[in-house]
């Protein structure tokens, strides 16, 4: 039976509908891998079982030895940029919920995967070593490779001017990857943003014992 013919056999109104069950069930997916994804890298312990670490010992963090391996693999390869690994997916579920769908599925995935190396390298930047959390820096290995480079071509083209121009251009560069990346509008940036300080807030006051603030009438 071609597409047509059954559009016409389904009632616009079911059509929809279901079209809508579908998009949050997806929305439901991804948050599932973001939030598995933040637990894995938010409990990563470096004694944990991995690629380069062999041991017999419990796994300590709570996504078992599948996210022990995958935290380990992100955090030394791009350091905390591993972290838009979750922000992502989260991202694409707040679309999917609110929107119905994520709008430019390829260049948001594309993005992705430029991004990674991209913003490992701006914090690359950032002047902290490594540390037991953190055995390659908050760049991983990939970031201080990727912007040596960029830095010596800037330096090849302006001198000591054109590594102030490749820096900012690198987290420039970063954070616009991450941002399409993610893919919320400005809009809902300021919502999710919202909605996160009102729970926050909410909480403390909780915590002392205030009165929730009263919602803003429409």
């Amino acid at each position: 039976m071609s597409t047509q013919a059954l559009s016409r056999l389904i009632p616009p109104e079911l059509a929809g509908f279901l079209r809508r069950r579908l998009a949050d069930l997806a929305g439901l997916a991804a948050s599932l891998v973001g939030l598995t994804l933040a637990v894995a890298l938010a409990s990563h312990d470096p004694a944990d079982p991995s690629l380069n670490t062999a041991t017999g010992a419990p796994v300590a963090n709570l996504a078992g030895r599948t996210g022990a391996v995958f935290a380990d693999a992100a955090l030394q390869g791009v350091g905390l940029a591993a972290w838009l690994l979750v922000a992502a997916p989260l991202g694409w579920a707040f679309a999917l919920v609110a929107r119905g769908a994520v709008s430019a599925p390829l260049v948001r995935l594309a993005c992705l995967l430029a991004g990674l190396p991209v913003l490992a390298a701006a914090l690359a930047l950032v002047p902290v070593g490594a540390t037991q959390s953190l055995p390659a820096g908050p760049g991983g290995v990939a970031g201080p490779l990727l912007i040596d480079w960029v830095l010596g071509l800037g330096s090849a083209v302006l001198g000591p001017l054109g590594r102030v121009f490749a820096a900012l251009f690198t987290l420039g560069l970063a954070v616009l990857l991450a941002f399409v990346a993610i893919g919320l509008s400005p809009g809902e940036w300021q919502r999710a943003i919202g909605a996160a300080a009102r729970r926050v807030a909410g909480g403390g006051r909780r915590d002392h014992g205030l009165p929730a603030p009263p919602r803003a009438s429409a």
